[in-house]
């Protein structure tokens, strides 16, 4: 009987250590992202989507303190920052400012229409290096568009005629990819 469960067990543990011992260690994200980011590209569910001009200029700073700043280099108005960490290896967790209509916005005045928050974004890195950074997000449209995911656009007044339209945004799954190049420094 201890015969044959050596016979069955030796092979599994022997196969279990090669495994094992043929894993790769992955080099640490962290330290790769610290630096001088320039948006080169978004893709929205795997078309590349054309980018406005303060997305064009959009530079995202990734200090190795926690912090990120995001701007366009023409407009000061469109800075943002909050706190940045990398989980497992794998995932880009930033903090941004976002914005949620209020209940019965149709019965709200203009300025209360929309409510901000701050919340933690959570991005999957698909490609860092020197000089390269790709970073995955799956969202609603809504979302993304009504943030500070890394360019926030205006918010509208919301209307009888757009409140659907502003709904349907909340309600539809994309998947969009960044790709940022490093700005290199001399």
């Amino acid at each position: 009987m201890n015969k044959i469960r050596l016979q069955i067990c030796l092979p599994v543990l022997l196969a279990s250590f090669f495994l094992l011992s043929c894993e790769k260690d992955e080099p640490d994200k962290t330290a790769s992202m610290s630096g001088l980011w320039i948006q080169e590209k978004i893709t929205v569910d795997g078309v590349e989507m054309v980018l406005p001009d303060d997305a064009k200029s959009l530079s995202l700073l990734i200090e190795p303190n926690g912090v990120y700043r995001t701007y366009a280099k023409d407009a000061t108005d469109k800075e943002h920052f909050g706190a940045w960490t990398i989980t497992d290896n794998t995932w880009l967790e930033i903090t941004a400012d976002t914005w949620r209509l209020n209940a019965n916005p149709l019965t709200q005045t203009p300025a209360n229409q929309w409510a901000k928050n701050h919340v933690l974004t959570r991005f999957t890195v698909l490609n860092v290096s020197d000089s390269r950074l790709e970073i995955r997000l799956k969202t609603y449209e809504g979302e993304k568009k009504y943030s500070a995911l890394f360019v926030e656009e205006s918010r509208p007044l919301i209307t009888g005629d757009n409140l659907d339209k502003i709904n349907e945004e909340y309600k539809t799954l994309k998947t969009y990819i960044y790709t940022f190049g490093k700005e290199q420094t001399n």
